[in-house]
């Protein structure tokens, strides 16, 4: 099984594969579909995951949300994410990590830890940004 990654996402992906759960939720998506850059990961014709980037207030904040289904094809996700990161022309970009599986993401892409606020970690992504070892 392989993985195919198409831009834009439809309103519908990111329905079904964002949580629009209440109004607000709604409203954020389809500000996000509007304004932002999206991608869905496609697993035999089926949409698996959403990752996106978003700018507001000068902040490009980088986000995605992964199903268990990716968990097989990770080397070529992370190839792509690092490949699109770096021809984005944004000097910094933040995530905001609230699960093992997404700080583990957040670090296979490039993104380096920069501080942990409300139980959350906050990860930076810039290309003069030296990655720590």
């Amino acid at each position: 099984m392989s993985i195919e990654i198409t831009s834009p996402s439809t309103i519908f992906e990111m329905a079904e594969l964002g949580g629009a759960r209440t109004q607000l939720h709604w409203a954020i998506l389809r500000e996000m579909h509007s304004e932002g850059l999206t991608w869905t990961v496609h697993e035999n014709g089926r949409p698996v995951a959403l990752l996106g980037v978003y700018e507001a207030d000068g902040i490009a904040e980088c986000w995605f949300n992964p199903g268990p289904e990716l968990a097989r094809h990770m080397r070529p996700l992370i190839s792509a994410m690092r490949l699109t990161l770096a021809a984005l022309d944004y000097p910094v970009i933040v995530v905001v990590c609230a699960t093992e599986a997404g700080r583990r993401i957040a670090s296979l892409a490039g993104f380096q830890f920069a501080e942990t606020v409300n139980d959350k970690e906050i990860w930076r992504y810039g290309k003069g940004i030296v990655r720590r070892r």
